[in-house]
């Protein structure tokens, strides 16, 4: 698995690349390195020049809505989908996704224009009960909704097929890159998989690199964790043998010495279905 990536098309020839935090200049790579000679392809980096603020929440529609033109409603701004907008005189892409399992949008905009647009979206959200977020907030929340973490729980060491993310592949579409090499690791079969779990009650959570157990053998390993602070739930994301990956199996994974009971699980325990965030 190469990467992770979020790609939106602002216009028929020119797209918005995504990718993970510290892959700048690894996925920059891998874009420009297929180019062939003679192809009409410009690739720009706007690492550095670009910022990104994250308003999520039941309320986003209504503190968006009070601070840009232009109707935010489910009907006109579909999940999974982007636009241009301005935000207190700076142009944004904004784009209806996030990683925190709610009704948002990620606010895309140049660096410099970044306190303006944050500054509008607090007074209009005040009203609301707006509060700032960070990145253990980020992590529980994601876990909640059982959202992989690419460097942790995706790496290239692994394809699709163990990632459990088959569902996303679209093998009658034709020849893509990977298509036969991911079909040969299906067909060839494989050592682990991912699966989403959740721990028995305890004082600490798994972080990622614990063991995992059934008796004495060791199945597999943790790749992140933490605590549902909403749902009050203890979960964590382990690569184990096959045997281990069906919803309701169970093992044990060693915590700070302390070995806890594990329960695989179905779907995520936050908002399953995705109501919330195609509200």
């Amino acid at each position: 698995m190469h990467g992770e990536l979020t790609i939106t098309r602002l216009a028929i020839d020119h797209y918005y690349l995504l990718s993970g935090a510290l892959a700048q200049h690894r996925d920059r790579d891998h874009l420009m390195l297929p180019l062939g000679e003679g192809e009409e392809v410009a690739v720009a980096d706007v690492t550095d020049d670009y910022g990104v603020l994250v308003l999520a929440g039941p309320r986003s529609r209504d503190v968006l809505a009070a601070v840009a033109d232009g109707d935010f409603s489910n009907q006109a701004f579909r999940w999974l989908t982007g636009r241009r907008i301005d935000i207190a005189g700076v142009g944004a892409v904004a784009l209806r996704v996030n990683y925190v399992g709610e009704l948002g949008w990620e606010l895309h905009a140049p660096m410099a224009g970044l306190p303006a647009i944050y500054d509008a979206l607090w007074a209009a959200g005040e009203a609301h009960g707006i509060a700032d977020f960070g990145a253990y907030a980020l992590n529980s929340l994601r876990l909640e909704k059982a959202y992989k973490g690419w460097g942790a729980d995706l790496t290239n060491e692994i394809t699709m097929i163990e990632a459990d993310m088959e569902r996303f592949i679209n093998w009658d579409k034709g020849d893509f890159l990977g298509r036969q090499a991911t079909l040969e690791r299906k067909g060839d079969g494989f050592e682990s998989q991912l699966v989403y779990a959740e721990l028995s009650p305890g004082d600490c959570d798994a972080r990622g690199g614990e063991a995992v157990l059934s008796g004495d053998e060791v199945i597999g390993v943790t790749t992140s964790g933490g605590f549902g602070h909403l749902t009050k739930r203890s979960l964590v994301f382990a690569y184990v043998t096959p045997a281990f990956a069906t919803p309701g199996a169970a093992f044990d994974v060693e915590v700070l010495g302390e070995r806890r009971r594990a329960t695989v699980l179905a779907e995520p325990v936050w908002d399953p279905a995705n109501e919330r965030l195609r509200a």
